[in-house]
């Protein structure tokens, strides 16, 4: 490059800068350490390679490589979650069976491959992937063996295989090779090539290889170095040739190793998984509570896991009830059958004060909240942990309201100190040794919402149900998708279901909102949408925020038809409208099908939004002669009343803005639209609030003449 010639020639700065750069290029930049990797050597290792410090752990100089080609023992030790869990599942079994032992569970057991062959394989090691259980529902593992050829085949390079899999496993009759000695090899694998030993066995049946020079072969493979494998074929041609094999067939056989090579599973490798896999599903299988508690326990933090799990058990007829000050533990815990939310899981508490918690808690359970702060002061006890106890629900049990906790604990607290402070001067409490009645204020409870909007905050989601319980009747006849299959569509083992641009149907809470102007100053937003099954960002554009604005805010429910979008690599959802969800007392079905999602492309700049009129649907009444506007009246005072509302379509600008009113006032009277350009009655679906303020308001929108409660 000319110009930076001419600054290196005359500049010192930029000479010495460049000079520097040349030299530290290529360097390494820090020592790593590899994360399970193990040296074992006969005499101190120091006395065959050099050593180091690094992060307080004694580390040879020398890379995996080398230290490989020197010929000293190297061994990479797995640390799996999985192992934690099956310990922590065994151990809550043994509190009611204290003879159990992982270790004695038979590996022929029917209820175990039944749950695994049906697919529903959440929650077990190396089987919930969707893809996975594609194969397992296929396949129906019915020994040990068919579960290691299921890990092994559901692998990138292997997974090509499946369908020949599955066609010769069901019809065996299908199995035929050109190379004759391949059926010894590959027929426990149904004519695929699925493990790195079979591509051993391959190298020295058909070509002659010793076993040493296989497993420099095999070697290849796992350290996934497929030029080291090219280099082979003309050897294993040659040698094929030699013992009287076509060329052409062992060529192609080749081409089938060489795919294979980057992903191959050692047997050995794929049996030890299969093991922990099945001793999943048997824990599953046969203790599903303690099993799903350990389970939970060991995704701690991650919420959209956490919720998976707790949903899985709902469907299993599993609860998972909300923590307990005198039964939740350091992890969730198995309490008659359910599952109790562990203290660990709260905002604010930490494993110091939940291990004197359960220290106390052995001397006798706490039997008030007043109890409770007494025998824990002096623990780093604190206002901030007490209150994230109190709206998780912990202290349910003992028979106080949490608005009335919430209230007081800032008193108690003071009180209990006040008198701690007293004593430790040398002033005798008299009444020391009297249980204290502390008389909380006189207030109602907080409303279901109310409590599980702080169980959110302080748990991280709902405890004593869900936000959307009140809302199932709307669900079940909008049938929205799931959030997580979405997600889980387009992940990458994911089924397909959902295509990027197709337009769905969700509903949830939504739990953050946020506006942002645009370049050209227009208003727009991003918002989390929540549903019992994940959540998803949704992304407003202006137009549609603008006729939906009233609607779209945050801890709204709501509902919205919305497109999928990938631009920034995961699945997000723009969205075309959006209305509240009704609760189960004011819903009211007009049709007994939801109306259709709409078509076209995403809203942007300069495009025009849709209308929030998802559930409006043709009426049964005919066409009304020219010039009817309103209603016949009713000689019934029994007859409930609805708001009738003409337009001049159900298109313009006054439709819009009437129907965005009554969105916003909702309510219990049936509302009904003339629309005057088709001459019929169109029901809208939706209830709203007869108001003398919402009459005036869309009086003023549609004229005095357009408006009639009747």
């Amino acid at each position: 490059l000319p110009d930076l010639k001419a600054l290196y020639e005359g500049s010192e700065e930029v000479k010495k800068l460049v000079d520097t750069a040349a030299a530290l290029e290529g360097m390494p930049r820090n020592a790593s350490v590899h994360a399970a990797g193990i040296v074992i050597t006969d005499r101190p290792v120091s006395e065959y390679v050099p050593l180091s410090v690094n992060n307080d752990t004694v580390v040879t100089q020398f890379d995996m490589d080398t230290v490989a080609k020197l010929g000293l023992l190297k061994f990479d030790f797995l640390a799996l979650r999985y192992l934690t869990i099956i310990d922590d599942t065994e151990r809550e079994i043994r509190k009611t069976e204290p003879h159990f032992n992982i270790n004695a569970v038979p590996f022929d057991d029917p209820e175990t491959y039944a749950l695994i062959s049906s697919g529903r394989t959440d929650g077990l090691f190396q089987l919930e992937s969707e893809g996975m259980r594609q194969l397992l529902i296929q396949m129906k593992p019915d020994c040990i063996t068919d579960i290691m050829i299921a890990i092994a085949l559901y692998r990138p390079g292997p997974m090509d295989a499946i369908p020949k899999f599955l066609r010769n496993r069901e019809d065996r009759s299908k199995l035929t090779y050109r190379i004759p000695c391949l059926a010894e090899i590959l027929d426990e694998t149904c004519g695929c090539i699925v493990y790195q030993e079979q591509v051993m066995q391959i190298f020295r049946e058909v070509a002659g290889y010793s076993y040493g020079k296989a497993d420099i072969v095999r070697r290849a493979i796992a350290k996934k170095k497929p030029g080291v494998i090219e280099k082979e074929r003309e050897s294993f041609l040659s040698g094929a040739v030699e013992k009287g094999y076509d060329r052409a067939d062992a060529d192609a056989l080749y081409g089938e190793m060489t795919d294979f090579a980057n992903y191959g599973f050692k047997k050995s490798h794929a049996a030890a998984y299969a093991f922990i896999s099945y001793r999943t599903a048997y824990l599953k299988a046969h203790y599903a509570p303690m099993y799903y508690a350990a389970l939970i326990t060991s995704v701690f933090g991650n919420q959209p896991k956490m919720t998976e799990y707790i949903t899985e058990c709902a469907k299993m007829g599993i609860k998972t009830l909300p923590p307990d000050i005198n039964e939740s533990e350091n992890g969730f815990s198995v309490s008659n059958g359910n599952i109790r939310y562990g203290l660990p899981a709260i905002k604010n508490v930490g494993d110091a004060f939940i291990r004197r918690v359960v220290t106390e808690r052995s001397k006798g359970k706490f039997k008030s909240f007043y109890d409770f702060v007494s025998r824990m002061q002096g623990s780093d006890l604190n206002r901030r942990q007490i209150e994230s106890l109190i709206k998780a629900g912990a202290f349910d049990s003992l028979g106080v309201y949490r608005s009335q906790l919430l209230t007081a604990c800032g008193e108690i607290i003071e009180s209990l100190q006040s008198k701690s402070r007293g004593n430790l001067s040398g002033q005798m409490d008299m009444f020391a040794t009297e249980t204290v009645t502390f008389r909380y204020p006189d207030i109602p409870e907080f409303t279901l919402r109310e409590r599980l909007l702080l169980e959110k905050e302080s748990a991280g989601m709902y405890l004593s149900g869900h936000i959307l319980d009140d809302y199932t009747k709307h669900l079940a006849w909008l049938k929205p998708s799931n959030v997580r299959e979405i997600l889980d569509a387009f992940t990458e083992e994911g089924s397909g279901t959902y295509q990027e641009k197709q337009v769905v149907r969700v509903a949830g809470v939504l739990t953050r909102f946020a506006q942002k102007n645009t370049k050209n100053g227009d208003v727009m937003a991003f918002a989390t949408l929540e549903d019992r099954g994940g959540e998803i960002e949704l992304i407003i554009f202006p137009k549609v925020l603008a006729a939906c604005g009233a609607v779209l805010r945050q801890e709204a429910i709501v509902t919205t038809d919305a497109e999928i979008s990938l631009k920034d690599g995961e699945p997000k959802l723009i969205v075309r409208s959006a209305r509240f969800l009704e609760t189960n007392e004011n819903f009211r079905p007009v049709t007994q099908t939801p109306p259709p999602l709409p078509t076209g492309r995403e809203y942007g700049a300069g495009q025009q939004p849709v209308v929030p009129k998802a559930d409006i649907r043709p009426s049964s009444a005919a066409s009304v002669p020219d010039g009817a506007g309103k209603p016949e009246a009713t000689n019934s005072a029994a007859t409930p009343k609805k708001l009738w509302l003409k337009v001049t379509d159900m298109e313009g600008k006054c439709f819009t803005r009437a129907l965005a009113l009554c969105e916003i006032f909702s309510g219990e009277t049936p509302l009904v639209f003339y629309d005057l350009s088709r001459k019929k009655y169109i029901s809208a679906g939706i209830g709203v609030e007869s108001s003398a303020f919402l009459l005036a308001e869309l009086r003023e929108v549609l004229g005095s003449d357009s408006v009639v409660l009747r």
